[in-house]
């Protein structure tokens, strides 16, 4: 979750292939529980697409869109969590 939030998803998911190829995970739904909560793309980099892709479309609002970055990150990285959370109820 670390590398996905710091860096993006994809390396993520290679750090996650490399575990399950190990056997660091004791069962089956953990590997589930752990491909949704990488689903997303709350890392910084898609801040800086955001502040830079919508700053583009109003330039006047960049201070505003930076000030909302954190939480957009926040938000996004909650939902994840969320999801993955809902997907380990309904697995049981």
């Amino acid at each position: 979750l670390g590398e996905k939030i710091i860096l993006n998803e994809m390396i993520g998911y290679a750090s996650l292939k490399e575990l399950i190829s190990s056997g660091a995970f004791y069962d089956q739904k953990s590997i589930i529980i752990a491909v949704y909560v990488l689903c997303g793309f709350a890392n910084f980099s898609s801040v800086g697409i955001q502040i830079g892709g919508i700053g583009a479309l109003a330039p006047n609002q960049r201070k505003t869109l930076s000030s909302l970055g954190f939480r957009a990150l926040l938000g996004g990285g909650l939902a994840a969590l969320l999801s993955a959370t809902l997907v380990a109820m309904i697995l049981g």
